[in-house]
C-alpha cells in the first residue's frame, strides 16, 4: 500500500461509508468499522462504486485478485481467480450483505454496481 496523506485518506473513507445507510451505522458502528478493516471488502466496495453495470462474479474475483496482489489483471490465473470467487461467495459478499451494503444471494452470479453520490 503507498503512503497517502491525511486528505486522501480522508476521502477514501468517505467514498467507503457512502453505501452505508447512516441507520446501519448507526446500530451496528463496530460490525461496520470491523467489516471496512478488511482489505479485500474495502477493494470491493471501491470496485462496486466504480462499475456503471453489474459485474460478473468470475471478472470481480480476477479484478480483486488483481488489485489486492498489484498484479496485472491478465496475470491471474485460473486457480487465483478460483480462489478469489470462493472467497468472495463464502466470507465477503455475505458479510455486506448482512449489513445492507449491497444486494445479494448466494448463487447470484451477477454483482450489481454500489451507488456513489461523488459520480
Amino acid at each position: 500500500m503507498t503512503d497517502k496523506d491525511e486528505g486522501e485518506i480522508t476521502d477514501e473513507l468517505c467514498q467507503l461509508m457512502e453505501p452505508i445507510d447512516s441507520k446501519v451505522l448507526e446500530s451496528k458502528p463496530n460490525e461496520v468499522y470491523s467489516l471496512l478493516a478488511n482489505e479485500h471488502r474495502r477493494y470491493l466496495i471501491h470496485y462496486l462504486i466504480e462499475q456503471d453495470t453489474a459485474v460478473p462474479l468470475s471478472r470481480m474475483a480476477m479484478e480483486l485478485f488483481s488489485r489486492v496482489k498489484n498484479r496485472p489483471f491478465d496475470e491471474v490465473t485460473p486457480a487465483e481467480q478460483e480462489q478469489m470467487r470462493i472467497s468472495l461467495e463464502h466470507e465477503h459478499l455475505p458479510r455486506l450483505s448482512e449489513l445492507g451494503i449491497l444486494l445479494w444471494s448466494y448463487g447470484k452470479a451477477m454483482i450489481d454496481p454500489l451507488p456513489s453520490r461523488a459520480g
